[in-house]
Parts: structure tokens; C-alpha cells; sequence
């Protein structure tokens, strides 16, 4: 009986080492997270927005983005995500977030806030259509799709509004690059609507 168990107890240790080995182990890779970065942007010296309060509305997503994941497509056919590779938050919180630290740092609007206090004068709005790495063969890009409309809060009017889908090429398949390089083609985008505000 003690034979047995003893036996028993060596396969069991066994099949662990086994199964430890054949998963990785303790080696596996760590979880890396990737930001939407503020850049250098030029902002208009003068405009008339500089006594009204600017609210930035909560951004929305297509379904298919709405993770954490980046996500990387090899045709318009595909659409895959990295599984160790992470957005530090979903892209339309990083986004919004991100435009009301350009506007902000703009001094265009008397405030700027996320949740609003009062009832702003304007508000922007945002709806991310893609937020991606394409692979074409040999060459990668970044992507980014996204469409900004700014309005009036008291009549729905809208002051301002465009759509933007460019995509930038990358040097390397790397997800920093990738959050890198939509970084700098948001903040082309940002510049855009801080010059129609002249």
C-alpha cells in the first residue's frame, strides 16, 4: 500500500514537471502597457473662446475596440489583438482624456473639465472608428480613425466638425511604436481643431 502511494505520488510529481515544462513555466512573458502620450503641438495665439468653459464628453468606440488590447490587423480581413500587450486603459478614456490635456495646456477656453461642474458654453465629442497596427508585409503602420465634432451646449449647434483616418508608418512591429505613432498622428489631429478655434 505504501509502495503504491509512493508511486502514486512520483507520477503525480512527474506529470507536474512535465506539464510545467511544456507551459512555460515561471518563464512567461510579462504584461507590458502602452499610453497615449501628449506632444508638442502649435496652438492659436488668439481666439474668441477664451471667456467660455469647454466641456470634454466621454468619447465612444466602435464595439470591435472596445478593449484593452492593442489590436494589429495583417489584412481587412483579420483582426487580431496582442495578449501581453496593453492599452493602460481603453483608448476612448485615454483619448479624451489626453484632448482635454492639449486644450487645457492651450489656455483656448476659460476651463476645460471632463465631468462638467456646470453647464459649459461648448463640448467636444469624439468617436473612435479604429485605433490599430497594420502589417503589410514588410511594413507597418499605425492607425487612426477618429471623429471629433465640437458643438454648442445650449443649441446642439455644431461649431466644427472632422473626420480623420491616416495612417503613419512605423519603423519596427513594436507596440510601444505603434502607441508612439498614434500618438503623434492624435496630435496632428488636435492641433487641427485647436486652429479652427481662430
Amino acid at each position: 500500500m505504501i509502495k503504491k502511494k509512493i508511486a502514486l505520488i512520483g507520477f503525480a510529481t512527474l506529470l507536474t514537471l512535465t506539464l510545467t515544462a511544456c507551459l512555460g513555466g515561471g518563464n512567461s512573458e510579462p504584461t507590458k502597457y502602452y499610453t497615449i502620450a501628449v506632444e508638442k503641438i502649435q496652438t492659436p495665439a488668439t481666439n474668441s473662446y477664451k471667456d467660455k468653459r469647454l466641456q470634454i464628453r466621454k468619447f465612444t468606440i466602435e464595439p470591435a475596440y472596445q478593449r484593452t488590447n492593442i489590436v494589429y490587423r495583417e489584412s481587412a480581413y483579420d483582426f487580431m489583438f496582442y495578449d501581453l500587450d496593453l492599452w493602460a486603459s481603453r483608448p476612448e478614456h485615454m483619448l479624451a482624456q489626453v484632448a482635454s490635456e492639449y486644450v487645457a495646456q492651450s489656455s483656448a477656453f476659460k476651463s476645460v473639465e471632463t465631468k462638467a461642474t456646470g453647464k459649459p458654453d461648448y463640448e467636444l465629442l469624439g468617436n473612435i472608428v479604429a485605433i490599430e497596427e497594420v502589417d503589410e508585409g514588410s511594413s507597418q503602420y499605425a492607425r487612426l480613425a477618429i471623429q471629433l465634432t465640437f458643438k454648442k451646449t445650449d443649441s446642439d449647434e455644431v461649431v466644427w466638425e472632422q473626420a480623420f483616418d491616416e495612417k503613419s508608418s512605423m519603423g519596427d512591429r513594436e507596440p510601444r511604436t505603434t502607441a508612439e505613432t498614434i500618438s503623434k498622428l492624435y496630435s496632428q489631429y488636435i492641433e487641427q481643431f485647436l486652429k479652427s478655434l481662430q
